[in-house]
């Protein structure tokens, strides 16, 4: 796991990364209260040791902190206490701390502890791939792919920086479910992730919206870039074989839409509905092609 020690003791924080990483786990250290706020919000951990005070701060005060801050990712909190303290324990949980470990600290205790806060966590990253990502492809679900657009399309507008939008469809799909039914219907809309995720970059954002509908967004990315890649997504799906049970293959061709984000623009539903129109002036010219919006080309 990735572990944030919050103490501003520098021998502490030394010997207790140490500590850790020799339980092969990954660290980092925040020396304050603020500190630790400003590293959550910039990169990801899995637990956080918070001391009983760090600097001006009391360490309930900086679970509490963390806990309103986090939304809705879970980050496990473990709040270390004097020996001396006992009757504050309802306050510690009761401020985000989802339990305490007595200072000094005994090793083989810690290791128990973080062992089953790593079961925690897992079932979290469990619940939030279920809740975000779609069960058969493991493209982002409709809710997260907006979610992440719209903080997409935020940023490109206060940056200047292009933004484009992709929208794909799968041609006759009805038709290779009625003639071969819905494994190889559904194995085909997996060939369509399979194929997209070879060809995007890795910051690039990819979503199946429902159906055999997908979409993906594209940051930095002009119309022309844009258009290039759809191009592209297009000859390799058109040349991609999904298997039949019995033996054989079946191919399949695919309607791209594509769109770039005006100046004007606050709202990433604006762009997606452009980059949806040309998809359909793509299924009405006759499938297998790619078109862009007419009005930013």
């Amino acid at each position: 796991m990735r572990i944030l020690v919050v103490d501003d003791s520098r021998m502490a924080r030394m010997v207790l990364c140490q500590q850790l990483e020799g339980l092969g786990h990954q660290t980092a250290f925040a020396a304050s209260g603020e500190e630790a706020l400003a590293r959550c919000r910039d990169e990801s951990f899995d637990v956080a040791l918070v001391d009983f005070r760090v600097g001006a701060m009391e360490g309930v005060e900086v679970c509490w902190h963390l806990r309103a801050a986090q939304g809705a990712k879970h980050l496990y909190l473990m709040l270390m206490i004097p020996g001396s303290i006992t009757n504050q324990f309802f306050e510690v949980v009761e401020n985000g701390a989802d339990e305490f470990l007595r200072k000094p600290l005994d090793l083989v205790w810690l290791r128990a502890r973080l062992l089953a806060a790593s079961r925690v966590v897992e079932m979290q990253r469990q619940l939030e791939r279920l809740a975000t990502t779609d069960s058969l492809t493991g493209a982002l679900n409709r809710g997260r792919f907006m979610t992440r657009a719209a903080g997409e399309a935020a940023q490109a507008q206060r940056s200047g920086r292009p933004l484009s939008a992709i929208m794909l469809d799968i041609d006759h799909f009805k038709k290779i479910n009625d003639t071969h039914g819905h494994a190889t219907g559904d194995e085909a809309i997996r060939s369509v992730v399979r194929v997209c995720r070879t060809l995007v970059r890795g910051a690039d954002i990819l979503g199946r919206l429902g159906g055999e509908e997908f979409a993906i967004l594209l940051p930095d990315t002009p119309l022309q870039g844009a258009a290039l890649l759809a191009e592209r997504l297009r000859a390799a799906l058109a040349a991609t074989q999904v298997r039949l049970p019995g033996g054989g293959a079946v191919t399949f061709t695919v309607s791209i839409g594509v769109s770039a984000l005006r100046p004007e623009e606050e709202a990433v539903s604006a762009l997606l509905a452009r980059a949806d129109e040309a998809l359909y002036r793509a299924k009405n010219g006759g499938r297998n092609r790619v078109v862009c919006d007419e009005a930013t080309t």
